[in-house]
């Protein structure tokens, strides 16, 4: 198969120039998948990308099956080794979508983004994917986005707070869990300054299509985000049901992750984050 380099000093396409009409879904496999009243869950490719550290906490954990992928050309073209697998011979690629069962219900579809929109493809981008989750008539659209730690106001300061940002048939459910709605004077502000940056973009598409939609809100740093990575699943996990139960481990010992990355239980580090530090140290330096 040949390879094809793009030179970075390429100018940008015209965004009015591509077909960007031509988001589709292809599965893995020969049954088609039954997205009709189903929840949607996927990460906003924001600040610190706690979103994609977490859908991939969900989908190691839980072993998802992948059943389909999304392209789109609004995206940058990815492709790498399977980040779950890593002798598997399938391709991780810029949009995937993986099956999760849920305890009662239809499941829960669960969007993994691995690259960033073009430059000036993300309003494209997010009202091409509204157009698909409306005609694949999902029942939710939960979405999760990080925001800059710099961004918070005095009352989000002190502790860790999960914040929402919902369509309004979802708050109650959100409140029932204790999170605690982001301020309108603060989503307003970040609104109009970020407008064409995601989540911003995302949530306007899906209020002009009329999706029902959570946006679960962190604050987070740039650096070492396994752990805000880990708070979201957990909040995440409480809202749909992902059938992840917290077990005790005796002494407080940390979950085997395979050798990967020790996490506290539940969760199971993926084999792609082996390496985020690179290798280990020789103690021959010490």
């Amino acid at each position: 198969m040949p390879i094809t380099f793009i030179r970075k000093s390429a100018p940008a396409p015209d965004p009015g120039s591509l077909d960007i009409d031509s988001m589709q879904f292809f599965p893995t496999g020969s049954a088609a998948c039954e997205f009709a009243s189903a929840k949607l869950l996927l990460p906003g490719v924001t600040s610190a990308n706690v979103g994609q550290l977490a859908i991939d906490l969900i989908i190691s954990t839980l072993h998802l099956p992948c059943v389909g992928q999304l392209e789109t050309p609004c995206l940058l073209p990815c492709a790498g080794i399977g980040a779950f697998d890593h002798l598997s011979q399938r391709i991780s690629l810029s949009l995937e979508l993986f099956e999760c069962p849920v305890a009662q219900g239809p499941p829960v579809f669960v969007l993994q983004q691995r690259a960033p929109a073009a430059r000036g493809c993300q309003q494209k981008y997010a009202e091409e994917l509204a157009r698909w989750i409306s005609e694949a008539a999902f029942a939710e659209v939960v979405l999760i986005a990080s925001l800059d730690a710099n961004l918070r106001q005095d009352r989000q300061i002190a502790g860790h707070k999960i914040n929402y940002i919902s369509s309004g048939s979802t708050a109650a459910a959100c409140q029932k869990l204790g999170w605690e709605q982001l301020e309108g004077g603060l989503m307003a502000d970040l609104g109009q300054q970020q407008s064409v940056l995601p989540p911003w973009t995302l949530i306007e598409a899906f209020r002009h299509s009329s999706i029902a939609y959570t946006c679960i809100v962190v604050f987070a740093a740039e650096g070492n985000n396994a752990p805000d990575a880990m708070r979201v699943a957990d909040a995440v996990n409480q809202y749909l049901d992902l059938l992840i139960q917290q077990q005790p481990q005796p002494n407080g010992k940390h979950h085997p992750s395979k050798g990967v990355v020790s996490l506290p239980s539940p969760w199971l580090a993926p084999l792609s984050w082996k390496y985020v530090y690179g290798p280990a140290s020789s103690r021959g330096l010490y």
